[in-house]
């Protein structure tokens, strides 16, 4: 509405000026330089979302792996057991029931203190869990190395399978900064039906 007053006004005006005489091509000139400044815009908003998608499909496809590796991690570092000392008896059966109905982040969640795997890693399967670790860790640097922004990532180590990662980085002494450590301190709220 204001651009067509000015036209207007312009067109009106007796006296001959620059602007008057070019009215057209001033105006054009800046509806250019407008839709430019869309197209730019919406061009990085789809690659966003084009590294994100990358992103979710990546970790997607690692999902079971690492599932598969944070299962060998707690059972070699015996964060869960089919019995217990005493006798009593263990919970692996019925992580074993959900891992094999398709939960493949059912044991990540046993991998939340990076004491007891400091802890594990000096006993007698430590360095059958140190190779164990370190694999989860590359698989999980290899789909974090897709993040180009912060946001992204803190979502994936949010997860139950980031949660791990956090856990197991630390325990083997590569969270010099505490990032890491921060993040878990951040999410500590327990989750329900979780041990």
């Amino acid at each position: 509405m204001l651009s067509i007053g000015f036209i207007v006004w312009k067109s009106a005006s007796p006296e001959s000026d620059w602007m008057a005489e070019h009215l057209a091509e001033f105006l054009g000139s800046v509806a250019s330089a407008v839709a430019l400044g869309f197209i730019a815009y919406a061009a990085s908003i789809q690659a966003r979302q084009a590294r994100s998608q990358e992103l979710l499909t990546s970790f997607q496809l690692s999902r079971p792996d690492l599932g598969g590796l944070a299962r060998r991690i707690a059972m070699t570092a015996r964060l869960v057991v089919d019995e217990r000392k005493g006798g009593a008896p263990g919970k692996l059966t019925e992580y074993q029931a959900a891992y094999e109905l398709g939960d493949h982040a059912v044991f990540a969640y046993l991998i939340s203190s990076p004491k007891r795997i400091q802890a594990a890693l000096a006993g007698s399967d430590g360095e059958q869990l140190r190779h164990q670790t370190l694999r989860y860790i590359r698989l999980f640097d290899s789909v974090t190395a897709l993040t180009q922004e912060r946001e992204l990532e803190r979502m994936l180590l949010r997860l139950p399978l980031g949660r791990a990662y956090c856990t197991l980085k630390i325990a083997i002494g590569e969270d010099g900064d505490g990032r890491l450590a921060n993040c878990l301190a951040f999410d500590a709220e327990p989750e329900l039906g979780r041990p």
